[in-house]
């Protein structure tokens, strides 16, 4: 019993893989080396057994000067088959079906033709097969002067559609993270307007559109309509590639005309122009000289990365350590281009499949990931470097602000001074000149005018020693600034206008050697208390003056009018004078109104650490 259902289980999975394999019909090839075989006469050299056999439906014929056919005698299944040529690039291919005496030509094709003459849409060559009794197929094939390799299988519609799924995720993933990557080099090169980033973005697009040429996505999508240029889509492609490859290498790893190594690679640069240049003007030299130029392609290929190896070794030696991010990625793209150029050269062993036909691809977009990791740490040190010159100007901007604000110090010193001790002593004198009058003139107009001077005098006088305490708060020198702050409070309340209520804490420590800091808070705090007396109408007015350890806290609460002109309070001199100075000192101040009435201000000024 065990027996039984083991060959039951063995006998569907035998039916799963039969659904996705191709069908088992014979495939035969024969090589036509002079090019003149007519469809009847490969039809009697089939009869008379001279075709070989094609077991696995693959044939790699290198570099060839034949033209060959291929015979296909389909199985006898109902269900609708599809001759799949697994190559994009084929010259020229003629599709006949035969029965038993007639041949008749169904389909003529290949990159010599507008793509629309494919009988179905796709980048391969896909013929659909009738399934009769007593009839073959009979196919030409034409690539003489190139390689030719070939994967003939003959498909279910289902399994088709399977197959060429897979092979358009695959192109359609490695695609998307060109496209990705692109996208990546465009932000870069916009953010930093770098050529690198263009020539990064220039290699990699012109990679992208030989992946689609190469590929025969470019045929079917982008150039349908000019088989003139879909042979030459791939080696004009290839070497811009190159070209763009070998000036994101320099600049990348910043290479000079003083290295021994920029004449080669100008050199190589100029024959790779060359040669994409005689593929434009003269396209008949690429099929009457093909073997050559694909030569030259190798050449070239090889040369380049060859120099592109050894300008690196140049620079590790420098100790470059983009050099080594383009050493590991180009590494990567020459193991997988040549593996992919030997196969199509027709030199490899048994065919890699997947290395045959996404090889170069694949070793593009490693080579691209790794590289764009080079130009992320490119950029970051980029990044770094600018913000540290961001940082120092900063500094140098910061220090010659405090030069400048210490030149003004010095200035309002030596105008508070000369205020202080020329106008003001002088303005005594007068003042004792005109008492002495007072005291000796009888007159009684005249004592009322002499009173009236006197009077204007003294105002004088104590003016003038307001403005140079303004100008040069002397008494922070002799008592320091909280108890300057503290004098301040008292006298206004000696003068009863209003009730000042304060509360100061710290300043005892290294905040009196802040000069500027300290002199610029005593004004602050001056004009807000002035401006409380002259517009609030308030009779009360709490000041909290307080030292953390981060920041010096500011809150000037009142019981007056309150907010009446929001613009005019935040507009106004006295304001803007107080905000220019916050700034400076990268604070910030902030006004609210009170639900009784009255203004709460708030400010906050951040303390340099050491």
């Amino acid at each position: 019993m065990l027996g039984l259902n083991l060959k039951k289980i063995i006998f569907l999975l035998l039916l799963i893989a039969a659904s996705y394999s191709s069908f088992a019909s014979d495939i035969y090839i024969y090589e036509d080396k002079n090019r003149t075989l007519s469809p009847e006469k490969v039809k009697e050299l089939f009869i008379a057994g001279e075709f070989k056999p094609l077991p696995q439906g693959d044939f790699n014929a290198g570099f060839t000067k034949s033209n060959f056919w291929l015979v296909i005698k389909p199985s006898g299944s109902a269900t609708e088959q599809n001759l799949v040529v697994g190559n994009a690039h084929i010259n020229r291919m003629e599709f006949y079906e035969a029965n038993q005496g007639d041949i008749q030509l169904k389909y003529q094709t290949g990159d010599y033709y507008p793509f629309n003459q494919r009988p179905v849409r796709n980048r391969f060559f896909v013929f659909p097969i009738e399934p009769k009794l007593n009839s073959i197929y009979l196919v030409m094939v034409d690539k003489h002067n190139e390689s030719l390799q070939l994967r003939v299988e003959i498909l279910s519609d289902e399994h088709f559609f399977q197959r060429t799924s897979n092979e358009s995720l695959i192109t359609g993933i490695l695609s998307g993270i060109t496209v990705l990557l692109i996208l990546f080099g465009c932000f870069l090169f916009i953010t930093v307007k770098e050529k690198l980033y263009l020539y990064y973005i220039l290699y990699i697009l012109s990679g992208t559109l030989w992946i689609l040429a190469d590929k025969g996505y470019g045929y079917q999508f982008l150039w349908p309509d000019s088989p003139e240029f879909a042979s030459l889509a791939r080696p004009i492609f290839n070497c811009i590639a190159m070209i763009m490859l070998l000036e994101f290498m320099q600049v990348f790893i910043g290479q000079t005309k003083t290295s021994i190594f920029y004449t080669p690679i100008l050199i190589v640069k100029l024959i790779i122009g060359l040669t994409s240049f005689a593929f434009l003007i003269y396209p008949e030299g690429l099929y009457q000289y093909s073997f050559f130029f694909l030569g030259l392609l190798i050449f070239l290929g090889i040369s380049t990365q060859v120099l592109i190896a050894i300008s690196l070794v140049e620079k590790i030696r420098q100790n470059n350590i983009q050099a080594w991010y383009y050493l590991i990625s180009i590494f990567m793209l020459i193991v997988f281009s040549i593996t992919e150029l030997l196969i199509h050269a027709g030199n490899s062993g048994p065919q890699i499949n997947y290395l045959s036909n996404y090889g170069i691809q694949t070793g593009l977009i490693i080579e691209a990931i790794i590289l764009t990791f080079g130009l992320a740490h490119r950029f970051n040190t980029y990044k770094n470097e600018r913000e540290h010159l961001l940082l120092e100007v900063n500094r140098k901007q910061n220090e010659m602000t405090e030069r400048i604000i210490e030149t003004q110090e010095m200035e309002r010193k030596k105008i508070a001074d000369q205020l202080h001790d020329d106008i003001g002593s002088l303005l005594s004198v007068v003042s004792l000149q005109l008492s002495s009058l007072l005291e000796n003139n009888r007159k009684s107009d005249s004592m009322i005018k002499l009173k009236k001077a006197g009077e204007v005098l003294e105002t004088v006088s104590e003016t003038v020693r307001s403005i140079s305490h303004t100008l040069n708060p002397l008494a922070i020198e002799k008592y320091g600034f909280k108890n300057a702050i503290i004098d301040l409070f008292t006298n206004i309340n000696l003068a009863d206008r209003i009730d000042v209520e304060y509360i100061i804490i710290g300043f005892e420590g290294n905040i009196n050697d802040e000069k500027n800091l300290i002199n610029d808070l005593y004004r602050i705090i001056k004009e807000l208390v002035n401006n409380v007396i002259k517009h609030s109408e308030a009779s009360h007015c709490l000041i909290q003056v307080i030292e953390h350890e981060d920041c010096i806290s500011i809150m000037v609460e009142d019981n007056g009018l309150g907010i009446r002109d929001d613009n005019k309070l935040k507009n106004g001199i006295g304001i803007e004078n107080i905000r220019a100075k916050i700034n400076y000192f990268e604070g910030h101040i902030e006004f609210s109104g009170m639900p009784d009435g009255g203004l709460l201000i708030n400010i906050e000024i951040p303390l340099k650490s050491n």
